[in-house]
C-alpha cells in the first residue's frame, strides 16, 4: 500500500486508503483463515492489486469451500466477537463482490478514492 500512497501522493492518514486496507484486511484475513483446500497444508490463494485511475481494488482468489450467506449477513450485536469482517468490509468499500466458480473462490473489493 506504500506504493499506491507514492504513486498517487497520499500519505498514511488517508481516509479512503485507510479504509481500503481495513477492507482488505478483514477479507484477507477471512481467505486465509477458510481457504484452506480438503487435504491441503496451507491456503492457495492469488492477490493482485490494482489502481485504476480514482480507483482501486484487488481480487483474491482461494481454492477453499464455497461461502453460504456471509456475505449479505447484517453486523452482529456488539455481544458477539466474530462475524464482523464481511459487514466492516461492506461499509468501507464502494463495491465487494463473492463470486464461486466451479471450486474457486474469487473476492472483488473496490474503494474510489
Amino acid at each position: 500500500m506504500q506504493l499506491v500512497r507514492e504513486r498517487i501522493g497520499r500519505d498514511t492518514g488517508d481516509r479512503p486508503l485507510m479504509l481500503f486496507e481495513v477492507a482488505l484486511a478483514e477479507i484477507g484475513a477471512n481467505v486465509l483463515r477458510y481457504a484452506l483446500p480438503e487435504g491441503a497444508a496451507e491456503p492457495l490463494v492469488e492477490y493482485a492489486l490494482r489502481l485504476d485511475g480514482e480507483s482501486l481494488s484487488a481480487l483474491l482468489t482461494d481454492w477453499g469451500p464455497p461461502l453460504h450467506n456471509h456475505v449479505t449477513r447484517p453486523m452482529p450485536v456488539q455481544s458477539n466477537e466474530t462475524g464482523r469482517g464481511l459487514a466492516i468490509a461492506r461499509k468501507a468499500l464502494d463495491e465487494l463482490g463473492y463470486e464461486r466458480k466451479d471450486e474457486v473462490n474469487t473476492w472483488r473489493l473496490v474503494k474510489r478514492l
